[in-house]
């Protein structure tokens, strides 16, 4: 455990010595508090419906936002061969993964948590259903752990950064376009995209309803990705 804290803790300060995070930080939030002041202040009488759009967008940004905060979290050791050196040290693999996993969500974490303020401003100017909100936050906490995990084995793919960003985007699209692509096939296909989709699976959240089903998708994508990511640095180890 203390392994997986000290390259967690490693990573975050990287985090912190590099421009690329706070202009990150600085699009998510500016985007999301522009969506924020043109849907809210226009409509005020319709928070709640326009709360939730706020939140299926700030998923969305996330999307985007997610290749680009983990591009380097492997693509980078490989590349200087700082890699090499991690491994010939007391560290086991999925310490490394996992290290670096909780650094990212930290990281973005943070982000999340200064959207805070959103609701906070709704729930001064007129009554929001905070029920429905805090839902709502985890799943966006949720999907961002789903991204951030699949973002790190697109990382481990490669050496270069851009490929890691554009592996990890195409990734992301897949799984939030494919629910798209059930109208246009066989209902008994149509039902497995849906279930793939991450648009399909946060609704409820957005929604405020808590279903086991949505969580589970999200915490089997995280893993999924997770054990990728370990997989491929371990064979990289035996080579």
């Amino acid at each position: 455990m203390s392994n997986i804290l000290t390259i967690a803790g490693k990573e975050l300060r990287s985090y912190f010595t590099s421009p690329m995070p706070y202009v990150l930080a600085v699009f998510f939030l500016g985007v999301t508090a522009l969506m924020f002041t043109l849907g809210f202040l226009a409509a005020p009488q319709a928070q709640t419906e326009d709360f939730r759009l706020l939140l299926g967008s700030m998923v969305f940004l996330a999307l985007i936002v997610t290749p680009m905060l983990t591009m380097g979290l492997l693509a980078q050791e490989k590349a200087s061969r700082t890699i090499e050196l991690l491994m010939t040290r007391p560290v086991r693999d999925w310490e490394v993964v996992i290290g670096k996993f909780l650094g990212a969500l930290a990281v973005f974490a943070l982000v999340i948590l200064l959207t805070c303020a959103f609701p906070l401003i709704l729930e001064i100017a007129g009554d929001l259903d905070w029920g429905m909100t805090l839902v709502g936050y985890l799943g966006v906490l949720l999907a961002v752990m789903a991204f951030i995990a699949l973002g790190i084995f697109a990382s481990s793919l490669t050496s270069n950064q851009i490929a890691a960003a554009l592996i990890a985007a195409f990734l992301l699209l897949f799984f939030w376009l494919v629910g798209w692509m059930s109208y246009s096939v066989s209902p008994g296909l149509g039902d497995v995209f849906k279930h793939l989709s991450v648009l399909e699976n946060f609704e409820d959240f957005s929604k405020g309803i808590l279903d086991t089903k949505n969580i589970l998708y999200f915490l089997s994508l995280t893993f999924v990705g997770l054990f990728l990511s370990i997989r491929t640095v371990e064979n990289r180890r035996t080579i």
